[in-house]
């Protein structure tokens, strides 16, 4: 129950109380003067009566006065007495019975005849009277007033204490964490609690941002060149060895920029006009990576520059390294500098399962090469096609695709998530695979684009909702909870999004429990003030809220409290080999420390040896996930 409505009802209980004691007391009053004034009254009668008797008059003359004085005075029955002996009695009796239950006896010891006393039994004074609405009309009016006062009065009340209940609904959410107690409502009371509310509100969001451009700052430092503001040497390696361990990206393309003379225009125009080339460098850099999923692109050393692209062929990382070289030769130099010898591009194509350094070894031969050459350009070593499934056509592709679609064979695999003491599971990660020609399974990330690219994905992604749907019905309440990654293309879906929604609250909410949404951190940092209503809307069904991949890129963490996130995944390239990465920890005990202020729990993702989990435990590390615990397997053969 809500203050107001205590307070009220408790008001109107004593107020109410309070006038039913004054009416109670009043009756007890007015009867009790009623009985003294009928007392005297009798009184009166008896006097006469020892008057009378004072003269002697005879009991003749008694008869002719005496009845009609007492049926006036309300006396019933009259007994004179001496001693025990009756001497005169009952005047009344013979004409009307009257129970002696409904009388009132008086008896008078008349002194001036000892021994003798008068009985007198009367009426009840309350006996001939009648209530009309006349005489109740006063006390009715007063009743109707006070209770019509006190009804203003409460209303008054109500109205007034609407901007305390207000405060403290305010007061519950920011306990709660809840973003919409940022602002005030207009009828807040009192105005200075609400003032200081929203003064204290706004100086707490100020040092939580605080916090996360300081967090962002020390990961900055560590990742990010000072420069050009775009990833160091330490951001690619770790880049590298993620794309290289990560088993749905099968082949990838490395692209590696050196600047022959750039030394020379610091030494001829000074180091600010050094940097303003780079800067020239780094946008070309950006407007080039706009049309790749994922990429990754960074200053490697101070004359070179590094890319990623995940997903490319052999065939496209050429067409790729053809598109950089064209791009690069716009790029403007001083007059004396000729830009058809000033960078070379070493491109190397490499797969799942290579290693770092035999995949920089080729790279650097591959520099090498392209340097030898002379003239600005480009060089990819030939190689062995190890994978065929990226070289299908798209009719090929798509003839694939819509088999799988139309005969429902889409493959469900799942991850488990272990906590802190490396046995219970905390939730299982899904990824949708499919099968090949040769009976080969395809990963989501290599199926997915080509999807994308034949205008199926939207038909995968509804598949896939509709498994997880399922499987959240099926498991049962007391399962372990199940995560889907949900893409930017749903999320910012209205529609589709309406549908999952109305989907999810069609089950119970201990099943509605046991979903966890993943959210790539870019995808949130892109779109931060769209999908505010989205996640919003997620957690209150009853979901949880996972961020994936934190750590690759450097971005303000003001998301974690904004937002109430469930849970961080740390990007694989964080945590590969951390134990012996001093940066990388630096990293992590700085994203860990933005969480403290808020229920979010730090996961990390793709864990390979015991090592890296010893060190993840003692930086204090919620839950892991990685082949060290269990490789994704088939959800069907996974015991429950």
């Amino acid at each position: 129950m809500k203050f107001t409505d205590k307070f009220t009802f408790i008001t109107t209980t004593v107020v109410l109380s309070c006038i039913a004691l004054i009416l109670v007391g009043g009756l007890f009053s007015l009867r009790s003067l009623t009985l003294q004034y009928h007392h005297n009254k009798i009184d009166g009668v008896v006097q006469v009566i020892e008057s009378q008797l004072d003269k002697h008059v005879e009991r003749k003359e008694f008869d002719v006065w005496l009845p009609d004085l007492l049926d006036a005075s309300g006396i019933v029955r009259l007994q004179i007495k001496h001693k025990d002996k009756v001497l005169f009695q009952n005047y009344y009796e013979n004409r009307h019975f009257f129970p002696d239950n409904l009388l009132i006896r008086y008896q008078y010891e008349l002194d001036r005849y000892p021994d003798v006393a008068l009985i007198l039994h009367t009426r009840q004074p309350f006996d001939s009277l009648k209530f009309t609405v006349v005489p109740l009309l006063g006390v009715s009016a007063a009743i109707l007033i006070s209770l019509l006062l006190l009804g203003f009065s409460m209303h008054w009340i109500k109205k007034q204490f609407r901007g305390a209940e207000l405060l403290e609904k305010r007061a519950k959410y920011i306990l709660q964490n809840n973003s919409t107690a940022r602002v005030g409502s207009a009828g807040e009371w009192p105005k200075s609690a609400s003032k200081a509310l929203d003064i204290l509100n706004k100086k707490l969001d100020e040092s939580k941002k605080e916090r996360s451009y300081f967090d962002e700052h020390i990961r900055s430092k560590a990742f990010l060149d000072e420069t050009t503001g775009i990833g160091n040497r330490l951001a690619f390696e770790n880049q590298l060895d993620a794309t290289a361990v990560d088993a749905v990206i099968f082949s990838s393309a490395l692209l590696q920029i050196k600047l022959n003379e750039l030394e020379a225009i610091q030494e001829r125009y000074g180091k600010e006009k050094r940097n303003k080339f780079l800067l020239q460098v780094t946008e070309l850099l950006k407007e080039f990576t706009t049309r790749y999923v994922d990429p990754f692109y960074g200053r490697t050393d101070k004359a070179e520059f590094s890319l990623i692209l995940p997903q490319m062929s052999y065939e496209e990382a050429e067409v790729s390294a053809k598109q950089l070289t064209k791009l690069l030769l716009q790029l403007q130099l001083p007059e004396e500098f000729d830009i058809d010898e000033f960078f070379h591009i070493g491109v190397v194509n490499f797969y799942y399962g290579e290693k770092p350094q035999s995949i920089m070894e080729d790279l650097n031969r591959a520099s090498l090469i392209a340097k030898h050459q002379k003239s600005s350009g480009w060089f990819l070593e030939e190689q062995e096609v190890k994978q065929t499934s990226l070289l299908k056509g798209t009719v090929r592709w798509r003839s694939l695709l819509e088999g799988v679609l139309e005969k429902d064979t889409l493959l469900i695999y799942r991850q488990p998530l272990v906590l802190r003491d490396g046995n219970r599971e905390l939730y299982s990660e899904l990824w949708p695979r499919i099968t090949g020609y040769d009976g080969e399974v395809i990963a989501a990330g290599v199926f997915l684009p080509m999807a994308e690219k034949c205008g199926l994905q939207h038909h995968f992604e509804h598949l896939m909702l509709q498994k997880v749907l399922t499987l959240l019905s099926d498991r049962g309440d007391r399962s372990a909870p199940i995560a889907i990654n949900l893409s930017s293309a749903i999320l910012l879906d209205r529609r589709r999004m309406k549908w999952f929604t109305f989907e999810l609250l069609q089950l119970r909410k201990v099943l509605r429990s046991n979903l966890v949404v993943e959210i790539a951190e870019q995808v949130v940092v892109d779109n931060y003030d769209t999908l505010r209503n989205v996640l919003i809307g997620l957690q209150k069904v009853g979901c949880k809220i996972a961020i994936d991949n934190v750590g690759k890129s450097i971005v303000n963490t003001a998301y974690i409290i904004d937002f109430s996130i469930d849970y961080l995944k740390l990007h694989p390239g964080l945590v590969r080999d951390i134990n012996l990465r001093k940066t990388n920890q630096t990293a992590l005990q700085s994203l860990m420390a933005s969480c403290l202020n808020s229920p979010t729990k730090v996961i990390a993702v793709g864990v390979e040896n015991i090592d890296e989990w010893k060190c993840l435990l003692k930086m204090g590390i919620f839950a892991g996930q990685g082949p060290l615990f269990s490789i994704a397997r088939p959800l069907y053969l996974c015991k429950e």
